[in-house]
């Protein structure tokens, strides 16, 4: 009954947004909705494009053609050997080792080319492993990963590290009033601002919902203050147009600084807090070090 449930209040928010439900449309509001609730579905029933599947995939395609090529490659020497052997003159040997040589040059040339194409695959794979497919921003399991080495290389040490929290005010409201998918245009204008007002070396990931944090590593707290006030300032100057409304937004920030011996639950820990005190006021900034 549930998922009866949320299929009809997918197929009401498409209404409300004025559009078919297309596959992707339809995917991406049921997954939404699907979370809203609560409720964790198998993968399949999710119609989420399984990266990890798609990844094992193109490893095999490689491995598969490796084999398939090292078979050939075997074969082409052991035919060499049976020419020579039954060959009269040294005319005719030179002339098979030749054409041997030629064949096996084609084929490592072919070879390189077809690894170099699998190898592009894979890494698009596995880049994609750490992507948020809606806004384009780094997903939580990058974050956690980049994290985790940043507070290994620095263990014992004090980082110029800080942690920014950013959320969108009242995000909920947007959503119930225009509908998802107006929903995730706000999002994804939303990393497009931020990222036009941080380094190229800072990362901004989606965390969660409409919860972004960035990671600055060698900063200094009065650059991250500049930062921090441009992106509240940006933000609370953006409207987004939407038919005949238009949509205002504010973003609350909390901010914290490495401190030794941090831990990655630490950290986002102290960040989240100051995050908390952030939303009781509403587009505002918190610095907890």
């Amino acid at each position: 009954m549930l998922i009866k449930d949320i299929v009809n209040k997918t197929l009401e928010e498409l209404e409300k947004a004025g559009k078919d439900a297309y596959p992707l449309y339809y995917r991406n509001v049921f997954n939404q909705v699907a979370e809203e609730e609560g409720l964790e579905l198998d993968p399949r029933l999710t119609l989420k494009e399984n990266i990890n599947e798609k990844l094992l995939n193109t490893t095999k395609k490689t491995t598969d053609y490796i084999l398939q090529q090292n078979k050939e490659i075997e074969n082409y020497s052991k035919n060499l050997v049976e020419n020579v052997e039954i060959m009269d003159t040294h005319e005719e040997t030179v002339k098979v080792i030749k054409e041997f040589e030629e064949k096996l040059l084609d084929k490592l040339e072919s070879y390189k080319h077809k690894i170099d194409q699998l190898n592009k695959e894979l890494e698009k794979a596995y880049k994609e492993l750490h992507i948020d497919t809606l806004t384009k921003s780094y997903n939580r399991k990058a974050l956690e990963k980049d994290l985790e080495n940043l507070l290994t290389v620095g263990k014992n040490k004090k980082l110029d590290l800080f942690v920014m929290v950013l959320d969108l005010d009242h995000f909920k409201q947007i959503n119930d009033t225009y509908g998802h998918l107006v929903g995730d245009f706000v999002l994804i204008k939303f990393v497009q601002i931020v990222k036009k007002m941080i380094r190229n070396s800072d990362k901004i990931y989606r965390f969660g919902g409409d919860e972004f944090i960035i990671l600055f590593n060698r900063i200094n707290k009065k650059d991250i203050d500049i930062i921090a006030n441009k992106i509240v300032e940006k933000i609370s100057n953006t409207k987004l147009k939407y038919k005949d409304n238009i949509i205002s937004l504010t973003t609350s920030i909390g901010v914290t600084c490495h401190k030794q011996n941090d831990t990655k639950d630490t950290i986002l820990k102290r960040a989240d807090e100051a995050l908390y005190k952030s939303k009781a006021q509403r587009n505002r900034i918190t610095i907890k070090c």
